[in-house]
């Protein structure tokens, strides 16, 4: 019976770190020092992941860049297997809303 607790408390855990399976963050960027940015998911959480000089960023349906990433830009980032520290595979936004003038 504790056998069977136990497996079962464990399983989740197991299944959720599976390779293969892309993990993505969402939010928005607190803070960008060099290549590191640090930013707040929509679960409140805090995170950090790197930019390296294979990482893609799509702005809204076109190519963006690295020097559009400011703090407050909303993201979603594909940061591969998930591993430790976290490196974009790629950054997605949608470019900021212009105001009439």
């Amino acid at each position: 019976m504790f056998a069977a607790l136990i497996l079962a408390v464990l399983a989740p855990a197991a299944t959720f770190a599976h390779p293969g399976h892309e993990h993505k963050l969402m939010g928005t960027i607190t803070a960008i020092d060099g290549n590191k940015v640090s930013m707040k998911t929509t679960e409140g959480k805090d995170a950090t992941f790197t930019v390296t000089p294979t990482t893609s960023f799509k702005r809204g349906k076109g190519k963006g860049a690295q020097s559009d990433l400011k703090v407050g830009l909303r993201v979603v980032v594909n940061a591969g297997d998930g591993a430790e520290p976290l490196k974009a595979k790629e950054v997605q936004y949608t470019a900021p809303a212009t105001t009439a003038k």
